[in-house]
């Protein structure tokens, strides 16, 4: 978990970085080994020793592997890879260097996280892939704890409690007490990364997983909606703010060279703006689904014409 911190002051490249890589590598080994088993029993066996056309191993895993992408949806598994490398980007050199020094470029982070990585991720639908690498009988156990964790913890699946502990997160981490003390502390600044990730993740799963509990268009266009609001008004202030709000960025930013105000004002945007354009372009896609969805409905809801003979009876 310490892979979601930032590096060290040095600006080296030190342990927390190869946590990080191992960690990226290490899901997207177990995304691929997933698709093979998702791909199903005929298509593995393409991939086999003994299969009919024989080849190299890695070549035979690729084979099954592209079968378990077609069957999942093989945007889904560009969506998932996308957000591998959003996560390498937001958490990485030169991004997380810059970050200790810059209000705007940990700022950056903040948006990889929440409004990048973290629906790609869930639309690439790790949690249908990725348990199937494990044995059947622990598949079997995570499968019925998952089934008493959502009777016994119901509300938490609401599309509403995602939302509330989205913007709860979003909120509570940069109140200037929590914020400070996350670039102070670094299990802090690792709790930090993991709510927003997680937060974030929760609420696109509502949208973009392939679930029978998945909204329907019109409802997520009201969830993207009032999802822009919070973020929207929390960039505001750090935009608008008379003066820098939080003194350990400050400092920070002020020892790099950098007017720390004006920096406080260029983060502000990057929450502002960017989290915007991508709820809006949720919010058109969505429409555009819906409007998809109607259009067939109506198309099969349409009766062939009556013939001539047929009209006059």
């Amino acid at each position: 978990m310490t892979a979601l911190a930032h590096g060290d002051e040095t600006g080296s490249w030190g342990w927390d970085t190869i946590a990080v890589t191992a960690w990226i590598v290490l899901a997207a080994g177990g995304y691929l080994a997933g698709l093979r088993v998702f791909a199903g029993r005929r298509a593995r066996a393409l991939g086999s020793p003994d299969a009919a056309h024989p080849g190299p191993p890695a070549l035979r895993a690729a084979r099954a592997a592209g079968a378990g992408a077609r069957r999942l949806g093989r945007w889904r598994v560009a969506a998932f890879a996308t957000g591998l490398l959003a996560l390498a980007a937001a958490l990485l050199p030169p991004l997380d260097h810059l970050a200790d020094e810059r209000f705007s470029a940990h700022m950056g982070q903040h948006m990889l996280l929440m409004v990048v990585a973290a629906p790609l991720l869930a639309a690439g639908a790790p949690g249908l892939v990725l348990p199937l690498v494990l044995p059947p009988r622990w598949r079997a156990r995570l499968a019925a704890l998952r089934h008493v964790s959502r009777t016994a913890l119901r509300p938490l699946y609401l599309p509403v409690t995602a939302w509330a502990v989205h913007s709860a997160v979003l909120w509570i981490w940069h109140l200037p007490a929590a914020y400070d003390l996350a670039l102070d502390v670094e299990p802090v600044h690792v709790a930090e990364h993991a709510c927003f990730l997680a937060a974030a993740w929760l609420l696109w799963w509502h949208v973009v997983t392939p679930t029978r509990h998945r909204l329907c268009p019109p409802v997520a266009m009201l969830y993207m909606f009032v999802t822009a609001l919070p973020a929207a008004a929390l960039g505001a202030v750090l935009t608008l703010a008379p003066a820098p709000l939080y003194p350990s960025q400050a400092a920070a930013a002020a020892a790099s060279g950098v007017n720390p105000l004006t920096d406080q004002q260029l983060a502000g945007l990057v929450m502002w703006v960017p989290a915007d354009v991508v709820y809006f372009a949720a919010i058109v896609v969505f429409f555009l689904a819906w409007m998809g969805t109607a259009e067939r409905g109506n198309d099969a809801m349409t009766l062939p014409s009556s013939s001539p003979g047929e009209a006059g009876r």
